[in-house]
């Protein structure tokens, strides 16, 4: 049987147009189900995991699911293009260009008409024969097998992914200022890829410690980044089980590539071409995705009491998740300047405080406003004070904010809180289910600190009017 995941053997033009084309379209199924394919625009259908967002936004099990088939499709074409790429003796190095956004079709659509080269165990039947090279020996001039260090082929594997880790994280986020799927997909890829041809390249270390080699290169990669201030580490463990999830695939075709011919490590150069390729083209494409929510809690006090507690500029107060505690930004206060439509609003939070302006004010009705500056998303954890990190500004901001007050029939009031957000990361179906959780969190938060004041005020009242009737 035919398996679309081993690196092993080859394949005709057939079975490889069959397999990649179905596992291809199969992103797509979703919306094809749903009816919402003819909505998509035209860089849906070159960004597949962009249409699955289109049409699962509101669904943090959808999203969830889409991420970890971001995976078992990326595994798929790569494993197939590179047997593919065996049986036509084409370089191995196309599989990258097979699972890279905006130009995998075309390279799918190249290795279902490559020719196939004749079969070379035949050829070989033919031709002097070459000494057999034991998996982890190396061959010297004087024609004998000599063990190698398995180990110092694993280091220079490392090494070699470190610093392409630094490097390529640097170009993507410093120059070209993009935080897509050539940063979190490919560049992890990639580095796996190189990591793993390179301890391979003069003999096989084995399944296993290569896979070793490119999680300490991705981790010692990560590791700089922190130590020379351009990422922090709560980024770094937020993107880690997509990061290392491909560059483990990448690691098996690197080990996979360096079995087929033991050829000098600028094997991988058109691997890392790739990475300036598609960052530019995300500089130009950037992800948008908007993210509305809806939130409600019941206050048993009247609306006109709620009303006040809005616009209280009381520290708002509770225990926080972890994520905040390490970071991520979270509400502090809000204060009011003026009143009416066109008031300015200051909202404090961990990081920084947000200038709002307000578009709508209906006294014990309704409150909302729009964000004209907002602040960083996260002050990252590291051992210094500024991190040259983009995504902590732009990449996630609130747009809107409304609270509006229903009247209950039991003389309490509902509070539904409503607000919209735009993500410019990629892939979205990863990074949308966190930023849903943590605008959830914060406003529930908000919503309970609101409930709290407003009861106070209430039970103070109660009291007072029982004072004024002794």
């Amino acid at each position: 049987m035919i398996t679309p995941f081993t690196f092993k053997g080859k394949i005709g033009r057939a079975p490889y147009a069959a397999w990649s084309v179905a596992t291809f379209l199969s992103q797509y199924l979703i919306p094809l189900y749903t009816g919402q394919l003819r909505k998509l625009d035209v860089w849906s259908y070159l960004i597949p995991h962009r249409a699955l967002y289109a049409v699962g936004g509101n669904t943090d099990l959808m999203q969830a699911l889409g991420a970890a088939y971001l995976l078992i499709v990326a595994w798929a074409l790569a494993a197939l293009a590179f047997r593919r790429a065996n049986d036509a003796n084409v370089g191995g190095w196309i599989a990258a260009f097979a699972i890279t956004p905006v130009i995998q079709s075309l390279a799918i659509l190249a290795l279902c008409f490559a020719p196939s080269e004749p079969d070379r165990d035949l050829v070989r039947c033919f031709a002097p024969s070459e000494p057999d090279r034991e998996p982890r020996t190396i061959v010297t001039q004087a024609g004998t097998a000599q063990p190698i260090a398995i180990w110092a082929s694993a280091v220079r594997g490392v090494l070699a992914g470190a610093v392409l880790t630094l490097v390529a994280v640097a170009l993507g986020t410093l120059v070209f200022g993009t935080y897509g799927s050539a940063l979190f997909l490919l560049t992890p890829f990639v580095v796996g890829t190189v990591s793993a041809y390179i301890a391979n390249s003069r003999a096989d270390i084995g399944g296993r410690q290569t896979a070793w080699t490119v999680a300490i290169a991705v981790l010692l990669g990560s590791l700089t980044l922190v130590a020379v201030a351009i990422e922090g580490l709560i980024c770094i463990l937020m993107a880690a089980p997509l990061g290392l999830g491909m560059a483990l695939i990448g690691g098996v075709l690197g080990r996979a590539m360096a079995l087929q011919a033991r050829r000098p490590a600028a094997q991988t150069l058109p691997c890392l071409a790739l990475l300036p390729l598609m960052f530019a083209v995300e500089n130009v494409l950037p992800p948008v995705a908007h993210l509305d929510t809806e939130q409600s809690i019941a206050v048993a006090a009247l609306p006109e009491l709620v009303w006040k507690s809005i616009l209280s500029t009381d520290p708002i107060e509770g225990p926080l998740a972890l994520p905040f505690r390490l970071g991520v930004a979270y509400p502090l206060r809000g204060e009011l300047r003026g009143e009416g439509v066109g008031a300015e609003r200051l909202g404090e939070f961990s990081t920084g405080t947000a200038i709002e302006r307000v578009t709508e004010w209906v006294p014990d009705q309704k409150l909302a406003f729009v964000v004209v500056r907002d602040i960083p998303g996260m002050r990252e954890l590291s051992p210094y004070e500024h991190v040259h990190a983009p995504h902590v500004i732009g990449y996630f901001r609130t747009t809107y904010t409304s609270f509006e007050l229903v009247r209950r029939s039991d003389g309490g009031t509902d509070i539904i809180e409503r607000t919209s957000h735009e993500l410019r990361l990629d892939p979205v179906p990863y990074w949308l289910p966190m930023a849903r959780w943590i605008v959830r969190q914060n406003n529930a938060r908000v919503l309970e600190h609101i409930r709290s004041h407003a009861e106070r005020g209430a039970r103070s009242e109660l009291g007072r009017s029982m004072i004024t009737a002794d």
